[in-house]
């Protein structure tokens, strides 16, 4: 039976009709039937198509539907002019993954443009399936075009084709353009050759090269290398320090090393938890959780906050060194920066954790710990201001009462509501004038909560 007598005659009529519309309405609803290979060669011919939203429906319809034979009749589209239908072409090869395969090295054995080339090499890289490495090395090895060659050694390096070592090596000394996708690609492969050629080019090569090996050696690294990293420490300047904290980290992991602690691992902790972005901070901060450095930690609360990840990394760090970290507290909530709310949070979940620990302060440092508290009660920000408030009653009961005209006076009605609730169990002269205060709030809310707390402490009662 004929496929086509299978599927909703009137959906045919909408696919052929000139209305955009129908013929997008059509493609959506012809996306799960099974079509004769006419049919794609039609639908296919959309990709074409003036309207837009045809060409994506089309696109769609192609990259979905299980016909087979949609690579054959797709492919011939990505030697188009039109980069857009070029485009879509090579997402539908590529969606089609390894079914495209056979039909893009059946055209890379026939075609000459070295452009329409380098986009199906690009693809097969993409795809990343090892059945396409032996036609990749031949064309690399014979194509004389240097985007073609970078092509095919990327995907070579995707599909981490060992066998293809040998071939793409010798292009590392035959342009400096190569160097980098030469070393990207072998370190992909991840061989005992790959870490043997970075290694031994790493010290003649130029600085943005370097990031590149690093980078490499940090994902295909052994133990020397690891041993290797470490000793660079001390021979390039401050801006590998970070890169090469992540290489040596990740080997560290990998093989379960001891990092040995002294002061050029310090300096270069240092240097990246307080200068570098986040993603190696992160880094660092994992490396914090080997050491106990006072210093070190310090810098860590100056960045804490930053990153969501880098407080789960540090919180437990700190708790562990709570003592230390309460004592270097208050200098960093006098300066207010941006991550203050998080630092106030880490000081109640401390006192959550041990409800002494404030307690055992020194005199001196406890003082300034509750100053710094009470300076950041008319912070511009609410939540800044609430949460300084809590812990002043959580520390220290009669400054948290001197400052209780400041805190009745915020001006976000909340903060008062919360103000409430933190004095309702307080047995205290100052409570009953503060109550009084409150039931006159302007702030319906607040002043019925405040009447109904007075009520139930009988204040109002003589």
């Amino acid at each position: 039976m004929n496929i086509e007598n299978k599927i909703d005659p009137n959906l045919l009529t909408m696919l052929s009709s000139d209305d955009p519309d129908q013929k997008t309405e059509a493609l959506y609803n012809l996306i799960i039937e099974d079509v004769d290979e006419s049919i794609i060669k039609d639908i296919s011919k959309m990709l074409e198509d003036d309207d837009k939203a045809v060409r994506n429906a089309a696109s769609n319809f192609l990259i979905q539907n299980g016909n087979q034979t949609i690579p054959a009749n797709v492919i011939g589209y990505i030697s188009s002019e039109d980069i857009a239908v070029r485009n879509l072409a090579g997402e539908i090869l590529l969606k089609k993954s390894t079914d495209s395969i056979n039909t893009i090295c059946k055209q890379l054995s026939v075609i000459s443009n070295d452009d329409d080339i380098k986009f199906l090499v690009d693809i097969l890289g993409l795809i990343g399936d090892k059945c396409a490495e032996d036609l990749l090395i031949d064309i690399l090895t014979k194509n004389k075009n240097e985007n073609v060659i970078v092509a095919c050694i990327e995907a070579l390096g995707n599909i981490n084709s060992e066998k293809a070592m040998d071939s793409i090596l010798p292009f590392y000394d035959k342009a400096d353009v190569l160097k980098p996708c030469v070393i990207e690609a072998v370190g992909k492969i991840r061989s005992l050759k790959s870490l043997k050629f970075i290694t031994e080019n790493f010290d003649s090569e130029d600085d943005l090269l370097k990031f590149t090996m690093i980078e490499s050696l940090g994902e295909i690294g052994d133990e020397t290398t690891f041993y290797f990293l470490i000793s660079q420490l001390d021979n390039l300047n401050d801006t590998f320090i970070a890169p090469l904290l992540e290489a040596i980290y990740k080997i560290k992991n990998k093989y379960n090393l001891e990092l040995p602690f002294d002061e050029k691992i310090k300096k270069c902790v240092l240097e990246t938890i307080t200068n570098a972005e986040p993603r190696y901070q992160v880094i660092a901060a994992h490396l914090v959780t080997v050491f106990d450095d006072p210093e070190i930690l310090t810098a860590c609360l100056n960045i804490y906050g930053l990153d969501m990840e880098l407080n789960e990394i540090l919180f437990e760090k700190f708790l562990e060194n709570k003592k230390l970290i309460l004592s270097r507290l208050y200098p960093i909530i006098n300066n207010a920066n941006k991550n203050l709310i998080s630092v106030l949070e880490l000081l109640n979940n401390i006192i959550l954790n041990d409800p002494q620990s404030v307690e055992e302060l020194p005199e001196l440092e406890k003082r300034r710990l509750i100053e710094s508290l009470s300076q950041n009660l008319t912070n511009p920000d609410e939540s800044i201001r609430i949460a300084a408030a809590e812990l002043l009653f959580k520390i220290d009961l009669d400054t948290a009462l001197l400052f209780i005209d400041t805190m009745i006076s915020d001006e976000n009605f909340w903060n008062r509501m919360r103000l409430l609730d933190l004095i309702a169990e307080i047995e205290q002269p100052v409570i009953k004038e503060v109550f009084e205060k409150l039931t006159s709030d302007p702030e319906e809310m607040v002043s019925e909560k405040a009447k109904e707390l007075a009520l139930r402490k009988q204040y109002f009662n003589n």
